[in-house]
């Protein structure tokens, strides 16, 4: 039964800079550059802040920004290990750049295990793509050691990851490419966006001219494949307007988990745990419930509350209808698909709603 309280939406962008982003686009137009142009260029410099010393490539979106990154270390009949537990365009990136996937198991936070990732390795094998989930840092240092020790790449899918940190480095700082999302449900949320660190720099070219049709600008020569993934003029104004205030807004997302963690304790489920110095950036709210039949009867109440909530990536990798690639391991990855949800964690939520979505948990049927 409905509780009459109007909807708390699963995500909503924190409200930006309106009065100077219209300013900005009031710049842009009147200009007539609308990509490629100082916005862009602005953002490249100053989103080094926040990932680390790597050579920045801004492109339209994550997803097109992976399909770059892995296009630049790509060799015919390769492979690369991903892990099962994931949001598909991961898996997709690497079919566009002509690889194959390779699935391989995650740990109990659904981050890809490095034991699981070195039994994956095979003598195609080119490269390892660690996932950092819900704002999670992946495993660096497990991850970099299969890595060094097999001679392959090192990437990242840190679309969740803007602002978080592994204990001694900004994510984004420690893969040899990594890739971030600005769009609509991350912690810029940006209209759409997304940029690409390069921590190689033998593998910067290859990035930015592929993002570009294969050439550099000012030339007509392609010095190899590409496609058009520039990122507008207006995204780029859009996220630096954000920028400033990410601090702020990482810092509120804590809270709001901290405030989750601390009222749930109790409860027959699992909130996955940042290990002690490192720093999520709390892109969603991830809960994996003791028993996965539990999950669509507490979904319905929840919704009946007024509290919007998201499955988290079920199927897992391997289960996709369409599924292509090679799997290794996945018995987690499948474990935590059929257990796992998200709920609201953003910059638009009031103290009541925090307090709604809390008690709406506690006072499921079977757990009250």
């Amino acid at each position: 039964m409905s509780s009459g309280a109007p909807q708390i939406p699963f995500h909503i962008p924190d409200e930006p800079d309106v009065d100077g982003f219209v300013a900005d686009v009031r710049t842009i137009l009147r200009t007539g550059r609308l990509s490629l142009g100082p916005f862009t260029a602005r953002l490249e410099t100053e989103l080094a802040a926040w990932v680390g010393p790597g050579e920045i490539v801004a492109v339209s979106n994550c997803s097109d920004g992976l399909i770059a990154a892995l296009s630049a270390i790509s060799e015919p009949g390769a492979e690369v290990i991903i892990p099962g537990y994931t949001y598909l365009a991961t898996w997709q990136a690497v079919l566009w750049s002509g690889m194959t996937p390779v699935v391989a198991d995650v740990d109990d936070r659904g981050l890809l295990d490095p034991a699981a990732a070195a039994a994956a390795v095979g003598p195609r094998t080119r490269a390892i793509l660690g996932v950092d989930l819900g704002g999670q840092p992946a495993d660096l240092v497990g991850l970099r050691a299969v890595a060094d020790a097999h001679g392959l790449a090192l990437l990242f899918d840190s679309a969740h990851a803007l602002g978080a940190a592994w204990a001694d480095r900004p994510v984004g700082a420690g893969g040899d490419l990594e890739v971030f999302s600005i769009g609509p449900t991350k912690q810029l949320g940006s209209s759409e966006g997304g940029f690409v660190v390069v921590n190689d720099g033998s593998l910067a070219d290859r990035v930015r001219r592929f993002s570009t049709q294969g050439h550099a600008l000012g030339e007509l020569d392609a010095t190899g494949p590409g496609m058009n993934l520039r990122m507008t003029e207006f995204s780029a104004a859009l996220a630096l307007r954000a920028l400033p205030d990410l601090e702020r807004r990482l810092a509120a997302r804590a809270a709001i988990d901290a405030r989750y963690r601390d009222s749930w304790r109790d409860l027959p489920m699992r909130i996955p745990v940042t290990p002690s110095g490192e720093r999520s950036a709390f892109k969603d709210e991830l809960v994996f419930l003791d028993d996965p039949a539990d999950r669509a009867p507490l979904r319905a109440h929840l919704e009946a509350a007024g509290v919007a909530t998201r499955t988290y990536y079920d199927p897992a990798i391997p289960d996709l209808t369409v599924f292509q690639g090679r799997v290794a391991s996945a018995d987690r990855s499948r474990a935590l698909a059929a257990c796992g949800f998200a709920l609201p964690i953003h910059g638009r939520l009031a103290a009541s709603d925090v307090d709604r979505i809390i008690a709406a948990m506690r006072d499921y049927p079977r757990w009250s």
